[in-house]
């Protein structure tokens, strides 16, 4: 039914920018925004930092190799804080999810952390639940900055581990091996009363079973809160794919044998009291991943700094650099189909929620529900549906599938 897979909820997004395109707004919509009232209370702030002290050999991100102290970036972070602070739209709010991503957040210094965190705190209003996310490495997180980082309101941290194997970090220019990483993840989750959450990636370069099970095996024994998994994924630009381009590396992507490694990983964690939360994330039953919940549910998303991406209102904005930012509101079917895709990301999807979104044209998407329910990737029921193994695995395109059958049954 499928034959190239989408890896990530991003693919599913980039389909629909391609079946609706961006309109360009001035500055001037967005600064309307910030002077008015917001029509909801809630909402989240996600703050980029585009620097990282070593690259990743898959990695084509929004990010650079620190060649300085971070102390203008710091300022300017501030500053950007304090403004939105001032405007109507931000006092009014209420923020229940903030997302420091990058790059790498702690790459900033014990004093700097800790200017711009008590700014943050002083400038937004939190709810009395919030979750309070810090990306990281495990080589540039000393305790110092964990301290600071837990007075200061983190309760969350996503570790990018990729792999416990030593074979697998050295491919992917991790820092350290196995025994650092796991006794490192031991150390801050006694440190830390947060919630640690890790990245695993797997089908990397000559990956076999025995060492994705090892990796599935090792995040149940640590016990972390939660864990997403991708495929990985080589982008035009990495120094992988460099090494791919020249020949220096050799990489024969297999659907089948991708699937294979997706399953004995899931196989062990799902064995082990994890559950699937969406198609690329297992959890302990202790993370939410609220953040996740916030970009699928169109809630607002201030961003902050160089490089980050959100939407405030009806305006989705990206700050390419400090003087150029782009402004695009969203028409209702595009809203409609980020809804839509937003839903069917998580495994067990309630019928009553999709009938709410596709609204007349819910029985066409029925439909290809029970074509997926016959084809074994969904299980069907009267009042909703669960993801089986195959359907996690080609869940991205399977989210495609229904974005495009509405997007058609609505032209």
């Amino acid at each position: 039914m499928f034959e190239i897979r989408l890896k990530s909820h991003h693919d599913v997004k980039n389909l629909i920018n391609k079946k609706i395109k961006r309109k360009l707004r001035t500055p001037l919509s967005y600064y309307k925004i910030l002077n008015s009232s917001p029509k909801e209370k809630d909402g989240g702030i996600y703050i980029h930092t585009p620097y990282c002290d070593k690259i990743c050999s898959f990695c084509n991100m929004n990010r650079k190799q620190l060649d300085n102290d971070l102390e203008d970036y710091t300022n300017y972070l501030i500053k950007q804080m304090e403004k939105l602070a001032s405007k109507k739209y931000i006092q009014e709010k209420e923020f229940s999810v903030i997302f420091f991503g990058g790059g790498t957040p702690t790459i900033f210094k014990p004093e700097q952390l800790k200017r711009i965190l008590s700014t943050l705190q002083n400038s937004f209003k939190l709810s009395k639940k919030y979750e309070f996310t810090f990306e990281t490495t495990l080589h540039n997180l000393s305790f110092e900055k964990l301290e600071i980082m837990e007075k200061l309101g983190v309760n969350r941290l996503s570790i990018g581990i990729q792999t416990f194997s030593d074979r697998g970090r050295k491919l992917l220019n991790r820092t350290y091996n196995q025994e650092w990483v796991i006794n490192r993840i031991n150390e801050i989750k006694n440190k830390f009363s947060g919630l640690v959450c890790i990245d695993i990636i797997y089908n990397y370069l000559e990956q076999d079973l025995k060492e994705v099970e090892e990796d599935a095996k090792i995040l149940t024994q640590l016990n972390v809160d939660s864990s997403s998994f991708y495929s990985l994924m080589i982008h035009e630009g990495s120094n992988l794919s460099k090494d791919l381009s020249e020949g220096k590396k050799d990489f024969d992507y297999q659907t089948e044998r991708d699937k294979e490694l997706h399953h004995k990983f899931l196989d062990v964690s799902l064995k082990k009291g994890y559950s699937i939360l969406e198609h690329t994330k297992i959890t302990s039953g202790r993370d939410a991943y609220n953040y996740i919940r916030n970009v699928h549910q169109l809630k607002d998303l201030v961003p902050i700094g160089l490089g980050a991406g959100g939407r405030v209102g009806n305006l989705e904005l990206y700050h390419l650099n400090k003087y150029v930012t782009f402004y695009s509101p969203d028409s209702p079917l595009k809203r409609q189909l980020l809804f839509l895709s937003g839903l069917t990301q998580y495994h067990k999807v309630n019928l009553q929620d999709l009938s709410k979104i596709c609204g007349d044209k819910y029985s066409v998407i029925y439909d290809k529900l029970i074509e997926l329910n016959q084809k074994g990737y969904i299980n069907l029921n009267e009042n909703s549906y669960t993801y089986t193994l195959d359907g996690t695995f080609w869940g991205n395109n399977i989210s495609a599938l229904l974005v495009e059958t509405l997007f058609n049954a609505m032209k």
